[in-house]
C-alpha cells in the first residue's frame, strides 16, 4: 500500500524536476542566443564581422568548452582591432600623400614617416621653452605636413604648446630640423 502512493509522488516528484531543467536549459539557450546577436551587432557596428566556431556535437561540451573557444576567438578579434584602430590613428597624423613618401625613401629613409616622427622626439631641444616643477618637455602629438614641415605640440604635464618646424633630409637619411614658430598655451 505504501509503495503504491510513494511510486506515483517519487514520479511525479521527478518529473516535475524533469521540468524545471528543462526552462533552465530554454533559459541558458535564449541568454546564449541573445548574446552572441550582440556580439554580432557590436562587431558589425565597428564594420568587422564574427563568426563564432560551431558548437561541440557533444550535449556536455556545449557550457565548458565551447563558451570558451567563444571567449578565447573574441579575444583575438579585440586584438586584431586593436591593432586596425593603432594603424588608422598613426596614419591619420600624416598629411604625406604617396609621391611625398616616396621620394623621402629615395632620399634615403626606409619609413619615412616613423623615421621623422622618431628623430623629432629625439630632439627635445628643439622646443624653446624651460620644463616646469620638475617635469620634462616632450613631444606628444605630431603631425607631418606636405614635404619638409611638421606640426608638433609639447608638453611637460603642466604646461604645453604647438610649434611649426622644417626638416631637410641628408645623404644616408640623415635628418635636419629648424623650428619656424612656437607658442605656449
Amino acid at each position: 500500500m505504501r509503495a503504491r502512493i510513494l511510486f506515483p509522488a517519487a514520479l511525479i516528484a521527478c518529473l516535475a524536476v524533469c521540468v524545471i531543467f528543462a526552462a533552465k536549459w530554454q533559459k541558458a539557450e535564449r541568454r546564449a542566443d541573445r548574446t552572441a546577436r550582440w556580439t554580432r551587432f557590436v562587431m558589425d557596428s565597428l564594420d568587422t564581422t564574427l563568426e563564432n566556431p560551431r558548437p561541440p556535437i557533444q550535449p556536455w561540451g556545449r557550457d565548458t568548452t565551447y563558451w570558451q573557444w567563444v571567449a578565447t576567438s573574441a579575444q583575438m578579434q579585440s586584438r586584431r582591432l586593436q591593432l586596425a584602430v593603432r594603424h588608422w590613428v598613426s596614419v591619420r597624423k600624416t598629411l604625406l600623400d604617396e609621391l611625398a613618401v616616396e621620394l623621402l625613401r629615395r632620399q634615403g629613409l626606409t619609413n619615412p614617416v616613423s623615421q621623422l616622427r622618431d628623430s623629432l622626439e629625439a630632439h627635445r631641444e628643439l622646443i624653446p621653452y624651460k620644463a616646469v616643477l620638475g617635469g620634462t618637455m616632450s613631444f606628444n602629438d605630431i603631425v607631418l605636413l606636405q614635404p619638409s614641415f611638421v606640426f608638433a605640440e609639447f608638453e611637460d604635464g603642466h604646461i604645453g604648446g604647438a610649434m611649426l618646424l622644417e626638416y631637410e633630409v641628408h645623404d644616408h637619411g640623415r635628418i635636419s630640423w629648424k623650428r619656424l614658430w612656437s607658442r605656449l598655451d
